[in-house]
């Protein structure tokens, strides 16, 4: 195993570990949430390219599971806010509204479940899965939940 991976794995772990955790303070979800989410994107950039390995379905995280964490979510300070889901198309879109409680289950539905593919012993295929899925999904869900949420801390005065 490399170190990237080892550190991204690491870093996977305990994003999962938080998730499934009781909830603490909102301004302490707060900084977890953000410590967590800059830790994941800047180690899965770092990751190894490789293929997509064999075929294999991982174990789906269900629709309860989901449910659960985005009801655990909702320990944190806010749960909407405004962005642009494509702003480097300035002038051609509309202000949406995102949802900190929805990015924050979808990573970790996309997360856990390449974690399971990983802790089955099959690495290449859990790191095609986290790659995939960041780049087409959790990606912008960390993005936009970072940046949302470092925007309160700064409005808060919460210190980092």
């Amino acid at each position: 195993m490399n170190e990237p991976t080892e550190k991204f794995v690491s870093v996977v772990r305990e994003y999962c570990s938080w998730a499934e955790s009781k909830p603490k303070t909102e301004n302490e979800e707060a900084k977890a949430a953000i410590r967590l989410l800059a830790n994941l994107y800047s180690n899965v950039l770092s990751l190894p390219k490789n293929g997509p390995g064999r075929d294999i379905d991982g174990k789906r995280i269900s629709d309860e599971e989901w449910k659960n964490m985005f009801k655990r979510f909702g320990a944190l300070p806010f749960n909407y806010y405004s962005e642009f889901f494509s702003p480097a198309k300035v002038a051609e879109e509309e202000p949406v509204t995102g949802d900190l409680a929805d990015d924050l289950a979808d990573i970790y539905r996309d997360l856990k479940e390449g974690l399971e593919l990983y802790e089955a012993g099959h690495v290449a295929e859990a790191l095609w899965e986290w790659s995939q899925s960041f780049n087409t999904h959790w990606g912008r869900h960390a993005s936009s939940a970072l940046h949302a949420l470092h925007a309160y801390a700064a409005d808060e005065d919460i210190e980092l």
